[in-house]
């Protein structure tokens, strides 16, 4: 049987209908009138004994709050009581229902979950407290540097979970980095190998240049199965990690073999095998502004049609990669939709030519009309911000977007309030 659309619920909000004596497929969240009496089958699990059923009202409640943009206090005050619940999974998941609700377009007001999510955060060894601290971290409250702060010391000791949400919960404190650097930096030496090291990585990667005092202990993970993540934080720090020019500059000419990211050996004369080359050529560009070694690898990806290229980094150069252009064509008619959006914005940078992009990119935005923004969409509309007037025939969508009470991702509100200021509407928004 084939379920309708907006008709499928979670495992355990199936289970809480199924006990309330409702069908699933009569519940269908995506439509307005249906969303009160999902509210009130979530508040009637809320406050059950029984875990599956408390579960449930967690698993309905984040559909109807990650659907729409209604102030729902009442849902917010249900899984506040679910974080001081005896129920664990319960407690981990209502957190992580509150993290994902924070954000500068949210209309749910979190404030009063704040001192559940402290207590909460600080149980580290409880599997509330990760997305207790994301969600502190992500409203910028003080209370998550205590906990963040311990967990960098005994990060070696930690589960691995733990390890894996700290990175989640670091890229929003960008503005405490000096202040978390020097755990982070012991991190980086007492688990240089650790595949748990990841996460953290990327996010030294979205803080960019605020991580330049790690450039020390990131050169020496050069010679780690890590490398390939070390790579894309000396590129996203720049300049300040010229200390790292030569180790690259030798992976990429053979002189060195860099470690696997599971630790085995290159082939011999494998240098193109190595899964981070493109990593380290775009970041020794990034670090010397010479883009010679990483035009070359390009444009070597390019006689064989680019498959594995990285489009958005393509981008980066801009009309440099011109001699790439041909490559990039084809791929706006590509069958994925993230390589088509990509490939649009590579060619418009590339070329400077809107007539082929753009239509890809407004295609791309079609799920913007029934309250969907999957990758690809959100992508396309940061792209035409950038592009400007020449896709102005975004804006009725974009606008239609911005007023909707439906609740699309974070960035979609920034991105289509930039799109439409560059077309000259922003004024007509609130």
């Amino acid at each position: 049987m084939t379920l309708r659309t907006g008709t499928v619920h979670g495992f355990w909000a199936r289970k809480l209908l199924a006990d309330s004596g409702v069908d699933p497929e009569d519940l269908r969240l995506d439509v307005y009138e249906h969303v009160d009496r999902g509210v009130a089958l979530a508040m009637g699990g809320f406050d059950s004994e029984r875990s599956e059923l408390v579960e449930g009202a967690v698993s309905l409640a984040s559909d109807i709050l990650r659907r729409w943009r209604t102030p729902r206090p009442e849902l917010v005050a249900g899984l506040v009581r679910c974080l001081q619940s005896r129920h664990p999974h319960a407690r981990g998941d209502a957190a992580m229902v509150l993290a994902r609700l924070v954000s500068a377009d949210s209309t749910q007001d979190i404030t009063s979950a704040v001192p559940a999510l402290i207590v909460a955060a600080n149980d580290s060894y409880d599997r509330v407290a990760g997305p207790a601290a994301l969600a502190l971290a992500r409203i910028d409250h003080p209370g998550v540097l205590e906990p963040v702060h311990r967990w960098l010391m005994s990060s070696s000791r930690l589960p691995f979970f733990q390890v894996t949400s700290l990175g989640q919960v670091l890229q929003p404190l960008v503005g405490c980095a000096d202040e978390l650097l020097p755990g982070i930096r012991r991190m980086l030496v007492d688990s240089a190998d650790s595949e748990g090291l990841r996460p953290v990585l990327t996010t030294l990667a979205a803080w960019g240049p605020s991580a330049s005092a790690a450039v020390p202990e990131l050169v020496s993970a050069l010679a780690t199965r890590n490398v390939r993540w070390v790579c894309d934080v000396l590129g996203s720090i720049g300049a300040a990690a010229a200390p790292a020019a030569d180790t690259l500059d030798s992976f990429l000419c053979g002189v060195k073999q860099p470690p696997r990211h599971d630790g085995s050996t290159l082939m011999p004369n494998g240098i193109r095998r190595w899964h981070g080359a493109q990593n380290a050529a775009w970041a020794h560009w990034r670090i010397t502004d010479d883009s010679k070694v990483f035009l070359a690898f390009l444009e070597d990806a390019a006689s064989r049609g680019l498959g594995y290229a990285d489009l958005g980094r393509l981008a980066e150069l801009g009309p440099q990669a011109t001699r790439c252009a041909s490559a990039v064509r084809p791929l706006l008619e590509s069958p994925g939709p993230w390589t088509r959006v990509q490939a649009a914005y590579a060619w418009w940078r590339i070329t400077g030519d809107t007539d082929a992009a753009v239509p890809v990119l407004l295609a791309a935005l079609e799920p913007l009309r029934s309250g969907d923004a999957d990758e690809s969409c959100r992508a396309a509309v940061q792209y035409i911000a950038q592009i400007g007037a020449r896709a102005s025939a975004a804006a009725p969508l974009l606008e239609a977007t911005l007023s909707s009470d439906r609740r699309f991702p974070a960035d979609v509100y920034p991105a289509a309030r930039a799109a439409l200021a560059a077309f000259g509407g922003g004024l007509r928004l609130q």
